[in-house]
């Protein structure tokens, strides 16, 4: 039970540079499109109440972070008599550097006053490359009345990553030193960590904890081509198609702490994704849609690394887990669509979705206390519900200028397990079971002033899942409930304003502050009654976040 205040100053820089070649035949289009985003944090965060162990505690941490992104990409547009040809080629590049995390303990487990415990500095690099490709062909046939168009692609990537940590522990030993007597027990132990002259072998001294397993290298190769075809039958219109998918990761790793000890780990997945979408002209205003597809989610190579990376704000480990298998999904989607006139609509869908290995976060107890979080599958999931999609002009009632937006979803999901698995059948991780989003906006393009407030709200979900570990029915089986996000609203307002080339926006973003919450939920026989036990595990309150932008269009 602890209490965290946490400071960040953030920068960010973004540049953005195209070009378009047209020639004067204007069949043909190039263009090259570059972005380039930098950002870097400086955070520092203070924590003071007890941990796991009851032991008070006094830690904080301290880091700058870096993350660097830049995307280039040639692409090309050929437009012949019945035929389209598009294509390109790109590169992208991200780091993301952590060049010194420092994270200091002070706890009163060695003695009953509060004392420096440990000294942590974690040096971290992360850096990925990825090339890509690809190739789209469309043709506008004509068979007597019908007027079939088919398309076809060919897409090719390959991606490398590198991730390299190091990390040194503070060592200091009170028998053999030179430093005050009771060093670690001074009013400011920190403050003295600043100062070089208290470094030294007999003094304070860095000493690097070496374990190669957290270091990892990937690479993936992806292949991919796709065959579709749309077919007009009067008011009845089909999109049909299949893609072909295949992916080969490699994941090297060290197999010993101690020293480079590289082995490989394949992952290959071959598939093909059928996918139909059909729709049905009920009157210039009114249509239904019936879609089908099916899609993959597989592992990437953090949540596939055994690396540990210890996340100060969860106060736990984070590890990936390398036998994950790629989890697949059946979409099926029925939905009517009515546009009453121009920028309205009301639409309302069904929908079902099929997981098989669904990937979810979930964590553990480790050391009795100690949580470790990190990913599992499950062996399959359902969800299924209604979407309800709304945008409405509000002259009818008087309201001229103003409109009205609402999306609106109810959903049930459940996640299935193997027999026999101690594990019940729950709600998705992520999932929740309803989401509100809504909002009412003023548009006066005389005046240059436009206005929105909006709302959101989501249902209780669960953002980790507990496990049950032991043996079934024995002393040892316990239960490690679930953790979930529980509901809150929020309200975002903006107002902008046009004065000639000049344009001043202002926000609010999350007007209400209110705290977001977490709570484990768990439920407990007392007396041979069934009660459920809440308990909130997490709070914080995001604060008000205000915006003003001001632009000059030339």
């Amino acid at each position: 039970r602890s209490t965290d205040d946490q400071y960040s100053q953030d920068a960010r820089l973004g540049t953005l540079l195209n070009f378009t070649y047209q020639p004067r035949n204007q069949q043909h289009r190039y263009e090259w499109k570059n972005i380039f985003n930098q950002t870097g944090k400086n955070r520092y965060t203070e924590r003071r109440g007890f941990n796991g162990q009851n032991d008070q505690e006094h830690n904080m941490e301290y880091y700058y972070s870096s993350r660097t992104t830049y995307n280039t990409q040639f692409a090309g547009k050929h437009t012949f008599d019945n035929s389209r040809w598009d294509w390109s080629a790109g590169y992208a590049y991200a780091n993301r550097n952590l060049p010194d995390r420092k994270r200091i303990e002070l706890n009163d487990r060695t003695d009953d006053r509060m004392g420096l415990y440990r000294i942590s500095r974690e040096f971290t690099y992360l850096e990925e490359h990825i090339a890509s490709a690809n190739l789209n062909y469309r043709s506008d046939l004509q068979w007597g009345n019908l007027q079939p168009v088919i398309k076809a692609g060919a897409y090719g990537e390959y991606r490398t990553r590198t991730y390299n940590t190091r990390q040194f522990d503070l060592s200091y030993n009170p028998t053999n030193t030179t430093l005050p007597k009771e060093f670690q027990f001074t009013d400011n132990p920190i403050e003295e960590l600043l100062k070089p002259e208290n470094y030294g072998a007999d003094k304070l001294y860095l000493q690097e904890e070496v374990n190669k397993l957290n270091d990892y290298n990937g690479n993936n190769a992806q292949a991919s081509g796709y065959l579709s075809a749309n077919l007009p039958l009067g008011a009845l219109s089909l999109y049909a198609g299949a893609r072909y998918e295949y992916s080969r990761m490699e994941l090297v790793m060290n197999t010993r702490s101690y020293e480079e000890s590289r082995r490989s780990t394949f992952y290959t997945y071959s598939d093909l994704f059928p996918s139909l979408n059909a729709t049905y002209q009920l009157s210039k205003q009114q249509q239904l849609r019936l879609a089908y597809g099916q899609s993959i989610n597989r592992p990437e190579f953090r949540e596939l690394s055994t690396s540990v990376f210890y996340d100060f704000d969860l106060a736990s480990s984070v590890m990936g887990n390398a036998s994950l298998k790629a989890a697949y999904i059946h979409n099926l989607d029925l939905r009517y669509e009515w546009y009453p006139s121009a920028g309205e609509l009301f639409s309302v869908a069904l929908f079902y979705k099929r997981f098989s290995n669904p990937i979810e976060w979930t964590y553990t107890v480790s050391g009795g206390t100690d949580l470790i979080y990190s990913y599992k599958n499950a062996k399959g999931a359902d969800n299924y519900g209604i979407e309800i999609d709304i945008r409405k002009n509000l002259d009818f009632i008087g309201l001229r200028n103003f409109s009205w937006s609402f999306n609106g979803s109810f959903i049930k999901s459940l996640v299935t397990f193997e027999v026999g698995s101690q594990e019940k059948s729950r709600e998705m991780q992520g999932q929740s079971p309803y989401i509100i989003n809504t909002g009412l906006f003023y548009q006066q393009p005389e005046w240059g002033l436009n206005a929105a407030v909006l709302y959101n709200r989501i249902g209780k979900r669960i953002v980790g899942v507990g496990r049950s570990v032991g043996t079934s029915g024995s002393d040892d089986a316990k239960t490690i409930p679930n953790s979930y996000e529980m509901p809150r609203n929020a309200i975002d307002l903006s107002l902008g304003k046009k004065f000639g080339h000049w344009e001043l926006k202002v926000s609010v973003r999350d007007l209400l502050a209110e705290k977001v919450t977490f709570k484990q939920i768990d439920n407990v026989t007392v007396k041979g009654q069934i009660k459920s036990v809440e308990e909130v595990t997490k709070q914080y309150k995001p604060g008000r976040n205000y915006g003003l932008t001001v632009s000059y269009n030339f």
